[in-house]
């Protein structure tokens, strides 16, 4: 029984996971030398209360957002991680050459 908890528990931890969209995928962080060939989309923020990846999951999020509003780069203006609230990303949404 212990077992079958176990796994139930995982199962609906992983289930909380954020997919990255075909679209997000495709999304890549920029970095303060690349920054300047990209042209600023908005600002986008994400957060991630749940699951065992709450870093990747807001990080995922923020992606997906950039990818939705028509970016291609994500240059980070801030990430937290905190045991209680969970994570966020902020970030500019960027439409870089290339």
């Amino acid at each position: 029984m212990k077992k079958l908890t176990a796994v139930m528990f995982a199962l609906a931890l992983s289930g909380c996971a954020t997919q990255l969209t075909d679209a997000g995928s495709k999304v890549r962080v920029v970095t303060e030398q690349q920054r300047p060939g990209c042209q600023f989309v908005k600002l986008v923020s994400a957060q991630a209360d749940l699951g065992p990846d709450k870093p990747g999951s807001a990080l995922k999020k923020a992606m997906n957002e950039v990818a939705a509003v028509g970016g291609n780069g994500l240059f980070l203006v801030t990430n937290t991680v905190h045991w209680f609230d969970g994570a966020s990303v902020t970030g500019e949404a960027l439409k870089c050459q290339g």
